[in-house]
């Protein structure tokens, strides 16, 4: 945290609905601020493709990351300026296909039949160990900030932001062994190599909010760590367990360590 936050600060806003604070510089160039504030998860994820190296406190932006509320968010600019907010980072996962990168996701990657009632035959594995086998309509890898998302509604356990794992869900499958999976997330390389074994109807490529394009049969599908988004938790940040079924949610505020 830069000291300029103890007087005025530079603050970089992505988002809609949010100034800055009144003591506060507000700058045009998010790499010249002390804090971005990205307001709402479209910004965020926004903040994750560019690959934004500047702190970030989001708000309104789900539980998954341990955003603000709106109406919280003097407060939480208090308590960056008074010392009292920790440093998260979170990985941001690059997702290839045959080698080419097709998008960076902060909360989930999903491959997906793009005909209802059709199914596809995937083949999954981490860079140690074999996954599986089986065919369903398609499958999410959900980051950690991301299981509190859509893998929430596939029944995927809520991983806590920090938490360096990732959740491999297939999505309506027809039959496999089990139901789910947790991976390991290191802090660079890759999580999840995969490849349509087989498809009745044509698979997507959705990455965070997007849908990057087509995966034909048999290529080769990669999915990894390629950065990091530095993230603000203050006291005012929301609790990630908080709600249910998936965000953004409101919740009750937790303290930091």
């Amino acid at each position: 945290m830069s000291d300029d936050l103890a007087g005025v600060g530079r603050v970089h806003v992505v988002g809609d609905g949010v100034d800055a604070p009144a003591d506060a510089a507000a700058v045009p160039d998010r790499d010249a601020a002390d804090v971005v504030v990205a307001v709402g998860e479209s910004a965020l994820l926004e903040l994750a493709r560019e690959g934004c190296s500047t702190p970030i406190l989001p708000v309104d932006a789900g539980t998954g990351v341990r955003s603000v509320p709106r109406d919280r968010l003097d407060a939480a600019f208090d308590s960056v300026r008074d010392g009292r907010a920790s440093e998260l980072e979170l990985p941001v996962f690059g997702a290839d296909i045959d080698g080419q990168r097709r998008g960076r996701a902060l909360f989930d990657v999903m491959l997906v039949t793009e005909e209802a009632a059709h199914i596809s035959e995937f083949e999954l594995e981490t860079p140690t160990d074999r996954i599986a086998q089986f065919r369903a309509d398609g499958f999410v890898l959900a980051t950690a900030g991301g299981t509190s998302g859509y893998a929430r509604r596939l029944d995927a356990p809520v991983f806590a932001p920090e938490t360096r794992a990732a959740a491999v869900v297939p999505v309506a499958a027809f039959a496999t062994s089990l139901d789910q999976w947790v991976v390991p997330v290191p802090d660079r390389g890759p999580v999840l190599d995969g490849r349509v074994a087989r498809e009745e109807a044509g698979v997507t490529l959705l990455v965070d909010d997007r849908d990057v394009g087509r995966v034909p049969p048999l290529t080769p599908i990669t999915i990894g760590v390629v950065d990091a988004l530095r993230l603000y938790r203050v006291p005012e940040s929301q609790s990630c367990f908080a709600g249910v079924e998936g965000s953004p949610r409101e919740g009750s505020p937790v303290e930091t360590s």
